[in-house]
């Protein structure tokens, strides 16, 4: 746990939802850099500054709420990449079912699978850290929360647009949809049904 988080913990206990000055914190918290510690607070989301020099504390729902909703916020953050990559597995499953089939997620984690390419890794770290978004590597071994891009690398990457967003080929999504067909059933369905591609006499999910 890191010190920020520590001192937010004794915040709240010493003031509560009760506003409070710079003066007020350095006579509770002694520190040679008062002013620099209350501004990094703020800063990291930790206190509201009310008026100038003056304080309070995030409330504990508010101030969590607000870590998962800037998490979330990210999703989009891709679309700045300097790099080629297409959305795959489920999230090409929804892309290419216009977002009638999304799966792949729990309450707790919401990846976003996308390929790469295995030579431009290191700018994708460097990309992530940079924006400060949660990401893992395909087969690296770490605990998995939020929103979190999965990169797939490969050597090669094919990417076709639907509707202006970069995935991979339908062929792809289609073999992917196969392999795990239990889970992805109603996806082939209305893939089947909507471009024809004649892999079921009936369907047992969707309507024609």
């Amino acid at each position: 746990m890191n010190m920020y988080l520590k001192l937010y913990g004794w915040l709240w206990e010493a003031f509560g939802m009760e506003e409070f000055s710079l003066r007020e914190f350095s006579s509770i918290f002694p520190s040679p850099q008062a002013k620099k510690v209350v501004h990094d607070l703020v800063s990291d989301g930790y206190l509201d500054r009310i008026e100038r020099g003056q304080y309070t504390v995030k409330e504990p729902h508010v101030f969590v709420s607000e870590i998962v909703k800037g998490n979330l916020d990210k999703e989009r953050i891709i679309e700045k990449a300097e790099r080629k990559y297409a959305f795959c597995g489920s999230d090409a499953v929804s892309i290419w079912t216009d977002g009638y089939y999304f799966t792949g997620f729990t309450r707790g984690f919401k990846p976003i699978h996308i390929e790469v390419l295995e030579k431009d890794l290191k700018y994708w770290r460097e990309f992530f850290k940079k924006n400060d978004v949660e990401y893992v590597v395909e087969g690296e071994s770490r605990t998995l929360f939020g929103l979190t891009y999965v990169l797939h690398p490969r050597n090669k990457i094919k990417v076709e647009k639907k509707d202006g967003t970069p995935v991979v080929p339908l062929k792809e999504t289609i073999k992917f949809c196969k392999e795990n067909e239990l889970t992805y059933q109603p996806a082939l369905e209305y893939l089947d049904n909507q471009y024809k591609l004649g892999l079921f006499e009936d369907y047992h999910h969707i309507t024609h």
